[in-house]
């Protein structure tokens, strides 16, 4: 009988290893031109692909990177088919913020979203509130938190946006002050960003269940902003994209 019992206890240990050794599944491809966030790029996958790496590197915690549209990732988070995902709570309204199934890790780095415009219309857009009850440029599957303030006008993409404004689809959007600088000097369109729609950090929001790895995950980025290498991996991409 006693063998029995820790032939089970065995078991189980063996099961739980198991089960904590699968790797935590995200999805940080956006839109696909959330340049240099996230690129299509085998060799330079963006901004947050390789820090999101390091940082599970630094935790020694295996995860699988899983290829999802933003509006599917979203659904997958919640479903529980992914296991964490990168966005700043800047981006979510209160009631997102404080959803029970996730947990934040510690801030990662700065993200900035403004209002961009044409510069002939930027003048308009100097304001948060000059966008209420306005149609605006949003890319399809992205968090706004007051996105019930205006009428969104949804895109695939930040390139797309970009587009709009030069054909005049869309007097206004709302973009990361990076992608649109980016994307505006590839596309050659004179845009100038306005008012800042929105200002935090980017973190790591996992589901509850793996709040004991929180610990390890939050070492390991307070070990990589020790070394500064977020402000070099932005330096490199500037350089690359820029």
């Amino acid at each position: 009988m006693r063998f029995y019992v820790v032939c089970l206890c065995v078991m189980t240990l063996l099961i739980s290893s198991s089960v904590s050794a699968q790797p935590l599944k995200y999805n940080v491809n956006a839109s696909g031109s959330w340049y240099p966030y996230a690129t299509q790029s085998a060799k330079h996958p963006g901004i947050v692909r390789e820090y999101i790496a390091a940082v599970m590197s630094e935790a020694e915690i295996a995860s699988q990177h899983v290829s999802l549209p933003p509006k599917r990732t979203v659904q997958s988070i919640q479903a529980k088919q992914l296991d964490f995902e990168v966005i700043s709570p800047s981006w979510l309204s209160q009631a997102q913020r404080h959803d029970e199934k996730f947990v934040f890790s510690a801030p990662l780095f700065p993200v900035d979203e403004y209002l961009v415009a044409l510069t002939s219309k930027v003048h308009q857009y100097q304001t948060r509130d000059s966008i209420f009850r306005q149609t605006v440029g949003t890319v399809r599957g992205y968090y706004y938190h007051d996105d019930n303030r205006f009428e969104r006008m949804d895109f695939n993409s930040e390139r797309e946006l970009i587009l709009a404004l030069h054909r005049g689809r869309i007097d206004v959007a709302i973009i990361g002050d990076l992608p649109a600088k980016y994307w505006a000097h590839r596309l050659g369109v004179d845009i100038v960003l306005g008012a800042r729609h929105s200002s935090g950090q980017m973190h790591i929001r996992l589901l509850r269940e793996h709040q004991p790895l929180l610990p390890r995950v939050n070492q390991a980025i307070e070990e990589l902003k020790s070394q500064g290498f977020y402000e070099k991996l932005k330096q490199r991409y500037i350089a690359l994209y820029l």
